[in-house]
């Protein structure tokens, strides 16, 4: 009975995870470097002025770390109106494109 409530207790647990999108489904990162070209980089790139210009991004503006928390906890506070216009899969593509090829990834990004 005590190893069936242990076992009971680590499905639970790790149903948990899931929901807290601790252990997320890992996206599509071609499409994650598709979608952060032609959405994110119109107000991320070098050259771009005005009220709409971000700071310029690029995978390697971020460790793996800074991206998971920027994802998680920031997600886009100075203008957050922008992350409504994505579907949450496009939002999880464009992470795992970035967090694949962040600066301490193994392999990080070589061109933008």
């Amino acid at each position: 009975m005590k190893e069936a409530l242990k076992v009971l207790a680590i499905f639970i647990m790790i149903l948990g995870f899931f929901a807290t999108g601790v252990i997320a489904k890992k996206g599509n990162p071609r499409k994650g470097k598709y979608l952060f070209r032609t959405k994110c980089r119109v107000c991320h790139k070098p050259g771009v002025t005005g009220k709409d210009a971000g700071k310029v991004l690029e995978p390697l503006s971020k460790t793996q770390s800074q991206w998971k928390r920027f994802f998680e906890k920031n997600k886009h506070k100075k203008r957050p109106d922008i992350w409504e216009k994505f579907k949450p899969e496009e939002l999880n593509d464009i992470y795992t494109y970035l967090y694949e090829h962040a600066y301490d990834s193994p392999q990080p990004a070589k061109c933008h």
